[in-house]
């Protein structure tokens, strides 16, 4: 069992420690930290700890035991997740009722219980009203570890219950000297990962990995095409809705606040994606501050759709984006 935490998290470890070791562990927690700092693994590597049955030096899981055994096979009866059934949609009142029924349950090895629930705030009305009761009088011995990214999708009945966790990103030269020993491939270019990543290095990670890094040209030629009338908005979605739809939004948000940054600050040196600024430069002085205030906004709706999990046509979503930009584009 990789007994690692990030070095940017040993603070959140030793409290953690500190305050179970006192017996004054809150039954609920709540991890808030933005994509790519590595909250979720540090949730599995605290819950193991939990339910280690001799734990090693600061807390960490000993590795060797029953205990480790099951939950490094992913069959712990006390360690549960509660996920979303498929990426994408909500964590249903079932889910939650059934998690509720096995808190009040003895656990079965005798140790404690551990439930997560990731991301909390994919939780429905209902499944949220469901786990309220349970959150602030849960069982002995029972710990729910939330995860979320989004605290203020969270309602403050549910975060009231909860203690709250942050978990910062680290500081760029940490974050850069770990992203380089990730890989012994000298051609990486980590510093721009990292800032695309906005400072979060294991979403600078996946961004490399996934092949983000490459295609993500495509969001900003793909607008620029349109904007001189050489390319169809609906070709253009067909080819965005190839990737992943939150990624797309995070590229396409990105560079529109570049645009918006440049032209508050006429300052290049604020633009995150540098390596595209000659594309956002010829747009920034192409298109007003309001019209890009407005498109803005109105990805920032479409956005927010996306988020609260709504049933949509997500090719018709980004083909309505791409035919308002022409049009917020050709008129100044």
């Amino acid at each position: 069992m990789n007994n690692t935490i990030f070095s940017w998290q040993k603070a959140q470890w030793n409290l953690l420690q500190h305050v179970r070791k006192i017996q004054r562990l809150p039954h609920a927690l709540l991890f808030i930290g933005a994509l790519g700092v590595g909250k979720k693994q540090f949730t599995e590597l605290f819950s193991a700890s939990l339910l280690c049955e001799q734990p090693a030096a600061r807390g960490y899981a000993c590795g060797t035991c029953h205990a480790c055994a099951l939950v490094r096979a992913k069959s712990h009866p006390d360690l549960l997740w509660v996920v979303p059934e498929q990426p994408g949609q909500m964590i249903k009142i079932d889910q939650i009722r059934d998690i509720v029924n096995v808190s009040n349950e003895t656990a079965m090895q005798g140790n404690c219980k551990v439930i997560i629930i990731d991301p909390a705030d994919a939780m429905n009305a209902y499944a949220t009203n469901a786990l309220l009761k349970t959150l602030e009088e849960a069982t002995p011995n029972t710990f729910f570890i939330l995860i979320s990214e989004e605290i203020l999708r969270l309602p403050s009945t549910v975060t009231s219950r909860c203690q709250r966790l942050t978990f910062q990103k680290p500081e760029r030269q940490e974050a850069l000297d770990w992203l380089r020993s990730q890989t012994s491939n000298q051609d990486t270019d980590w510093e721009l990962a990292l800032t695309v990543a906005e400072g979060s290095p294991l979403q600078a990670r996946m961004l490399v990995e996934q092949g983000v890094m490459t295609w993500r040209k495509t969001i900003y030629s793909g607008l620029l095409d349109l904007s001189y009338g050489a390319a169809d908005p609906l070709k253009i979605a067909a080819q965005w809705h190839e990737h992943d739809i939150q990624m797309v939004f995070y590229l396409l948000l990105q560079g529109l606040r570049d645009l918006l940054r440049f032209q508050l600050t006429s300052s290049q040196i604020v633009m995150v994606n540098q390596d595209h600024r000659n594309i956002l430069l010829n747009f920034a002085q192409r298109i007003s501050q309001q019209n890009l205030l407005n498109y803005i906004e109105l990805v920032q709706e479409r956005h927010q759709q996306v988020l609260n999990l709504q049933n949509l046509n997500r090719q018709l979503l980004l083909e309505e984006l791409l035919i308002r930009w022409k049009k917020f584009y050709a008129v100044r």
